[in-house]
């Protein structure tokens, strides 16, 4: 009996996402489930360079980076379907930079009963400067995530 029907996976299109990808694809395939992957623009990037960086056009840059996430999607929908998968894809903005509570919005309201993300192992001040979307996404999340270390892209395996 299959657990998982729906199965949701947040991309950022980062290089250690692909490992990710080839999870989440295999628990669609196994469990015959169906698959959505979105992207989230962080809208906070473009007001923060906007505001601080008066050379750079908010707009364009905007468009920069939602023409960027829809690649990425492009990107990871083109290989589900090549693994044979039927797969949905969605790009959101996150306004006030709330990612992760955008993430846990799709996958509410989809509804997921799955949600596959990565991790990129950051620690120290990177971490406490760009936070972990993953705990945040346990912590505040209502489903079950399966936390993916994006390790090393080129092999597929988790860093050391």
């Amino acid at each position: 009996m299959a657990i998982y029907r729906r199965i949701l996976m947040a991309t950022d299109g980062s290089p250690g996402t692909a490992v990710t990808l080839a999870h989440a694809e295999a628990l669609a395939a196994d469990q015959n489930a169906q698959l959505k992957l979105i992207t989230v623009v962080d809208e906070a990037i473009g007001s923060y360079m906007g505001g601080e960086l008066a050379w750079i056009d908010p707009a364009t840059l905007r468009n920069n980076l939602l023409e960027g996430a829809r690649q990425v999607l492009e990107r990871a929908a083109e290989h589900a379907r090549a693994a044979g998968l039927a797969v949905e894809t969605e790009l959101i903005e996150a306004p006030e930079g709330h990612v992760g509570r955008a993430i846990i919005g799709a996958a509410n309201d989809w509804p997921a009963d799955l949600l596959v993300v990565s991790t990129h192992g950051r620690h120290g001040l990177t971490r406490l400067v760009l936070g972990s979307m993953a705990e945040t996404l346990v912590r505040w999340g209502n489903l079950p995530i399966l936390v993916v270390p994006a390790g090393d892209a080129g092999t597929g395996k988790a860093a050391p």
